[in-house]
């Protein structure tokens, strides 16, 4: 019930988890693309406000050509029109307005008359086809160059029946890179402006409502390669203002499109912040935050499964703890009962001289079980406890290994019908390790295969090998072909009080304390432990059984080749 709750727990978080994170990702692209597009319709205004106050200023557009709709003759309309020429072309010392006509509107004749520097001329056949009696200011692109346009100011003036049409040739394109470029470099001395001028062919994608998406991954992409990637604001040229009647600036524009251009020209506004695209360094920081967020929330997720995972851990402890001490108390009480039963017996004096020797190896024998489990509880108290000392290492004889463990495996092979054959003649004679910790840890598992390998009283044979692997290494393995470690179980086999299903089953007596204090010392050795079930043996045939394999570290013994 309790592995049951937690993997739905587990399930639920991650669940949790990812539908938060692909909420937060909307909604973070939402806001950030909603903002982003803020900021340039903002930044968008200021510019436009900003050439706007520039053409302002140039005698052309401010409010002196109101100055004609007094005009009493055709003669002082041509004075008003040579002045503003003049005055235009001496602003700033940049001539833009190449000449300045007008026509009499109304007429059947198609002749204009123009002043440049070359003065007055009538000509005929005015260059650009328009609709001269159009109301109101407009400016058409020049088809032969668009970097120029003409300007049309229709008038009205006190001459009798005489309608004006005032048009100008005018250089827009070098207006906006002498005056207004080299003026709005900066908005607010924060943010700086760089300013590209195309063709409508070459034309730069702007920052549009439609067609601006945020990606985080695409800006971290552009990050990790140093892409700069700006976001332009369009300017189209063919737009110019004028302050008229009531001082405010008004937009004239006639579009590219509805001239039947072949081209047009654009200007396009980058703008930076310390060097980086504006738009690129929020998107960016943004990110940023957004990679910040998901963190948090993975880091919450992983936090809960941390606390979830040692939750069940502690349970399961608890449950091994109990399990170990009602074990334990068992184990513990058996030998002493059977000693106590035994000395009561021969105080009593119901025990004949002939059977003093038998009750006599009995207590022997009770004593060493008794004496084993108290010694394997002190060891894993000391283990636990971090006070356990590297063993000390000295020279050891197989061959005295080999016969304590045939001693043991004597015991074994009666109590369970098992056949316990050991191997050491690939070994060296002597070598420099520690003898305890080979015993225990190979008494340990010849233990565990003879009580867990096979079904009670069933026959089975375990085999123990020894051997060298150059240049200084000893494997041991124990194997079996009994019925193996279940797969769930075999992660757990190394941790302390831990008993297989197949030890409950069977009611087999331990403490489940062997592998876990044959694992600590094999490390504390410099060693390892560790097992497969099933595994493969030499002859390349599968046994569903285990194997257990220690390596151990050593040097040469007395008498043999340190090399």
């Amino acid at each position: 019930m309790s592995n049951l709750f937690s993997r739905v727990s587990t399930a639920a978080v991650l669940l949790a988890l990812i539908t938060l994170s692909v909420f937060q990702y909307q909604w973070v692209k939402s806001s950030a693309e909603k903002d982003l597009i803020e900021l340039y319709k903002n930044i968008s205004f200021r510019i436009y406000s900003a050439i706007s106050e520039e053409f302002s200023y140039y005698p052309l557009f401010s409010n002196r050509y109101d100055d004609f709709k007094n005009l009493n003759s055709e003669s002082e309309l041509r004075s008003k029109l040579t002045d503003l020429f003049a005055i235009s072309n001496n602003y700033d010392e940049n001539q833009y307005i190449n000449s300045i006509s007008y026509i009499r509107v109304g007429e059947d004749s198609r002749n204009y008359f123009s002043y440049s520097s070359e003065g007055w001329r009538e000509l005929s056949e005015f260059p650009i086809d328009s609709e001269f009696d159009k109301p109101g200011p407009s400016l058409i692109p020049d088809s032969a160059d668009t970097t120029k346009v003409w300007i049309f100011l229709p008038l009205r003036t006190m001459i009798k029946d005489l309608r004006i049409q005032i048009v100008i040739h005018f250089d827009l394109f070098s207006f906006y890179k002498n005056n207004i470029e080299q003026k709005i470099t900066t908005l607010s001395d924060v943010y700086e402006l760089k300013w590209h001028y195309k063709s409508s062919d070459e034309i730069m994608e702007p920052l549009k409502e439609y067609n601006y998406i945020y990606s985080p991954f695409k800006v971290l992409k552009n990050k990790f390669l140093s892409i700069d990637s700006p976001k332009y604001i369009e300017v189209p040229l063919h737009v110019i203002m004028f302050n008229v009647d009531d001082g405010r600036a008004r937009l004239y524009y006639e579009s590219v499109k509805d001239r039947h251009l072949k081209q047009g020209l654009n200007a396009y506004v980058s703008v930076y912040d310390d060097g980086i695209p504006l738009i690129q360094s929020k998107e960016y920081n943004l990110t940023l935050q957004w990679i910040l967020s998901l963190l948090l929330l993975l880091g919450i997720g992983i936090a809960y499964l941390i606390i979830l995972y040692q939750i069940n851990r502690l349970k399961q402890l608890r449950l091994r703890e109990k399990e170990f001490v009602a074990t334990v108390t068992h184990e513990l009480r058996t030998p002493l009962t059977v000693i106590h039963s035994a000395a009561d017996n021969i105080k009593s004096g119901i025990v004949t001289p002939e059977r003093i020797e038998q009750y006599g190896h009995l207590i022997t024998d009770q004593s060493a079980r008794l004496s084993s489990m108290i010694e394997g509880i002190l060891l894993f108290s000391r283990l636990e406890g971090k006070v356990e000392q590297s063993p000390i290492t000295k020279n050891v004889y197989f061959n005295e290994i080999e016969k304590d463990l045939q001693v043991f495996s004597q015991t074994l092979e009666k109590d369970f019908n098992k056949r316990i054959s050991i191997d050491f003649g690939s070994l060296a004679a002597s070598a420099v390790t520690d003898r305890d910790t080979i015993e225990l840890i190979l008494t340990n598992l010849i233990s565990n295969s003879a009580k867990h390998a096979y079904n009670l009283k069933t026959e089975g044979e375990i085999r123990v090998k020894g051997h060298v692997q150059l240049p200084h290494t000893l494997i041991f393995t124990v194997e079996d072909d009994g019925a193996g470690i279940e797969k769930s179980e075999k992660k757990h086999i190394f941790e302390p009080f831990f008993r297989g299903d197949h030890s409950f089953k069977n009611q087999i007596k331990g403490s489940g304390l062997g592998l876990y204090l044959s694992f600590r010392k094999a490390k504390l050795l410099g060693g390892s432990l560790y097992v497969k079930s099933p595994y493969e043996r030499a002859d390349g045939r599968i046994r569903k059984g285990s194997r257990f394999t220690l390596t151990l570290p050593y040097h040469a013994g007395k008498g043999e080749d340190n090399s």
